[in-house]
């Protein structure tokens, strides 16, 4: 059993044990709110400093259990699989908070869930204004955000849907300023307003103002005290902030990150008691709650976050068998009490308006020992760009990482460019064999609109990288210029020593380029920039073969359009002349230059220059035009399909299937549009279609650019057998927060064999 197992079936029986006692709970709860603003109006209309007192403790009380147990797990679907489940269905609950329930929606459910302490991608991470945590980014407003803070609680209410609506647009990718963030935001606040300044002041009677001053206060006090609760969930402390882990993320590490990630709270006795002899004083009512009813979902944030869509009533009641599984797997379990937060989240935001990191963060010397980062850190700030290196989150990024230039040397007479890329903070065990690639992701652009990926080889193994580098181990990559190339030639024009690419992940092998074995004989056939890969393999053969004290009989022949295209020339030479490599430069084009033959790949090539060429175990990294014609002549000479390994970067054609007449819905969740396609067609093409833009790289499912969380529907790759599929992702029942638990799929080689339902 893993912790994923257990939690799984912890939720299984919890989710079947939701039933008509949780919905008679809920229903009284909702009477119970009723009931405490009915109360708190008529004090309103009795006037006087103490029921004005009691209003407003009553109003705080009101919007607390309007938010916690109330809407924010109704609209999680806590009650939808139910029936008769009425006005507690997620699509149908008339919220009485201020928030527009679809930027709840997409805030909470769609970026918070899913991304939850994901630096980058978590916009509830201090609620995309402040700073509360030493991993986030410094930038110039947090300077003053204690003041800020102050500033937004005195219009708390009004405030609230606004705030609401910049941490969702953020996750939707709408405008600063548009109607998304404005327009249902000053409906709400507009409504609110008028009920609690204009409505119930002049229904009061002749006392108006202690009835404005009352909801105001009980207003903010209320709004604020969410806020709190809310914030201390996932912030300071002992809670740990991650890096973007990427599409393959398991099952296992997405429960453990919303462990670490999360907090419960311990609530105040001395404040519950005089809460509740406020509420047993002014609201008389059967059957009355248990007063924990004021933070549900919140106390239990833990449960919550591994299981959002049970209610709260079942969330405490699995409470002690989550923390004995925690336990179990050596997590912690993070409870602290409330009124210890208090001082705790103070000087967090005190601190923290200050550009320190989480190594700094306690430790203010370390930073000022080092002016030239902290004047770094101010600038960059202050200009609102985020530094490339993540100064400030201790986690190694091992998915979309910053990678420093190191060096950026024309090559090949300027059609490539060498370059030397020190690893990223946190890689120093990251080792790569031979013919392996990384894959860099460049943003597309205002008109490409998808982040573009390519893949480059790298032309030293790890080994290879720390005896020449001196330790370090620089990747080396080198990029050649391409006809009408987005990438490619970009890279070329824009690299300098001491700017930055963005790796999508680390190196990896695509499994076409066995290690040659030293003993064996071989044969490397290069077309062009396809000796970025080879030259690597010749490197590794050329060690092996000395540790080996056997000379190897390989044979490398490399092709190009004319003299000035040869990349690594003279170290290539230097290489067959210390390990005895035969080494047969190429040209098109005749060149007076002494070691280069004219002539193209063919097999009357092959019998001439490789007799033997049948024996050899073959390596061939071209254009896939000329990958698929050497295949066929070694096959003509009788070499064994086992000995040839291609690799290409160029995408290969997709084994489609004959269209037998079925059809498929594709819906994309967060565009709310629609295409139907043949079981033919990609989903990346369906996405096309769509106008949606997605982010590709090889096309052939291996760098993961393009990986998608599928909400629902069953592609070729799952049906065709284990292993061909996306690895499965934790299981939940919850409509709105499917997308933090369904398979992700590689959107570029996966075909429908039902209706599908992408998170697009």
């Amino acid at each position: 059993m893993t912790l994923a197992d257990d939690l799984q079936s912890l939720y299984s029986r919890a989710k079947a044990a939701v039933g008509e006692e949780d919905l008679e709970h809920i229903r009284t709860v909702t009477a119970y709110g009723r009931a405490i603003d009915a109360r708190r109006r008529e004090l309103l209309r009795e006037g006087g400093p103490r029921a004005i007192r009691r209003a407003t403790a009553l109003e705080m009380m009101y919007r607390l259990m309007q938010f916690s147990e109330l809407g924010h797990n109704i609209v999680h679907g806590s009650y939808d699989h139910l029936p008769d489940n009425g006005e507690y269905h997620s699509d149908r609950y008339d919220w009485d908070f201020n928030v527009d329930v679809d930027h709840w929606k997409t805030m909470h459910h769609a970026g918070h869930h899913p991304n939850t302490n994901i630096v980058g991608k978590d916009h509830d991470l201090g609620y995309s204004i402040f700073r509360g945590s030493a991993g986030q980014d410094w930038y110039g407003h947090h300077l003053g955000q204690v003041a800020l803070i102050s500033a937004l609680a005195a219009v708390a209410p009004a405030a609230a849907p606004f705030f609401l609506a910049n941490i969702a647009r953020k996750v939707s990718g709408e405008r600063f300023l548009s109607s998304y963030t404005l327009r249902s935001p000053a409906r709400i606040a507009g409504r609110d307003l008028r009920r609690r300044f204009v409505d119930e002041p002049f229904r009061s009677g002749h006392k108006p103002l202690p009835t404005l001053a009352a909801n105001y206060l009980g207003g903010v006090t209320g709004y604020m005290a969410v806020l709190f609760l809310v914030f201390i969930e996932h912030h300071a402390g002992e809670l740990e902030l991650f890096t973007d882990p990427g599409p393959d993320e398991t099952a296992d590490q997405y429960y453990e990150r919303q462990i670490r990630a999360t907090r419960n709270f311990l609530p105040s006795t001395q404040m519950d008691d005089a809460l509740a002899r406020i509420l047993e004083e002014e609201v008389p009512f059967a059957n009355r709650p248990d007063l924990r009813i004021f933070y549900g979902g919140l106390d239990t944030h833990v449960e919550h976050h591994l299981f959002p869509d049970l209610p709260p009533s079942m969330q405490r009641k699995i409470a002690p068998e989550v923390r004995a599984i925690a336990a179990e797997y050596g997590l912690p379990y993070h409870e602290t009490p409330l009124l210890e937060t208090v001082p705790l989240i103070a000087k967090t935001l005190t601190g923290l308006s200050a550009p320190f990191g989480e190594r700094e963060f306690g430790r203010p010397g370390r930073l000022l020992r080092d002016p030239a980062d902290l004047v770094r850190r101010l600038r960059a700030g202050f200009a609102y760009e985020p530094l490339p290196e993540s100064p400030y989150l201790d986690k190694p990024r091992f998915h979309n990482a910053a990678a420093k230039v190191v060096s950026a040397t024309p090559v090949a007479d300027g059609q490539a460019l060498s370059v030397r890329l020190a690893r990223p903070r946190g890689w120093d065990d990251v080792e790569w064999d031979a013919g392996a690639y990384v894959s860099v992701r460049v943003g597309g652009g205002r008109d490409a609109g998808a982040d573009l990926v390519r893949q480059y080889s790298l032309v030293r193994d790890s080994s290879d990288a720390k005896a020449v580098g001196g330790g370090g181990g620089d990747m080396e990559i080198c990029v050649k210029r391409v006809e009408g190339g987005r990438v490619s030639n970009r890279l070329n024009d824009e690299l300098r020593a001491g700017s930055y690419v963005t790796l999508v992940g680390v190196p990896q092998s695509s499994g076409d380029f066995p290690l040659p074995d030293p003993g064996a004989k071989s044969l490397l056939i290069a077309g062009g920039v396809g000796i970025t890969p080879i030259i690597s393999l010749l490197r590794r053969l050329a060690r092996d073969a000395r540790r080996a004290g056997v000379h190897p009989d390989a044979t490398l022949i490399y092709l190009n359009r004319d003299d000035r295209s040869i990349i690594f020339e003279s170290e290539l030479r230097e290489l067959a002349r210390s390990s005895g490599v035969t080494l047969r430069l190429f040209t098109d084009a005749p060149s007076p230059r002494a070691g280069l033959e004219t002539g193209r790949l063919s097999p009357e090539l092959l019998r001439r220059v490789v007799p033997d060429a049948a024996e050899r175990e073959t390596y061939v990294c071209a254009p896939p035009a000329l990958i698929d014609l050497t295949r066929g002549w070694l096959g003509d000479l009788d070499q064994p399909a086992g000995r040839f390994h291609a690799e290409s970067f160029t995408a290969p054609e997709l084994d489609r299937p004959e269209d037998d007449g079925s059809r498929y819905t594709v819906r994309f969740a967060r565009s709310g549009t629609a295409v139907e396609i043949d079981g033919a067609t990609t989903l990346l093409e369906a996405a096309g279609r769509a106008g949606i833009a997605v982010p590709t790289g090889c096309e052939r499912g291996l760098c993961k650019a393009c990986v998608t969380p599928k909400l629902s529907g069953t592609t070729r790759a799952e049906v065709d057998g284990p292993g061909s599929g996306p690895a499965p992702g934790p299981g939940s029942a919850a409509v709105q927060d499917r997308v933090t638990v369904q398979d992700r799929v590689t959107v570029c080689t996966a075909l429908a064999c039902s209706d599908i339902e992408l998170d697009l």
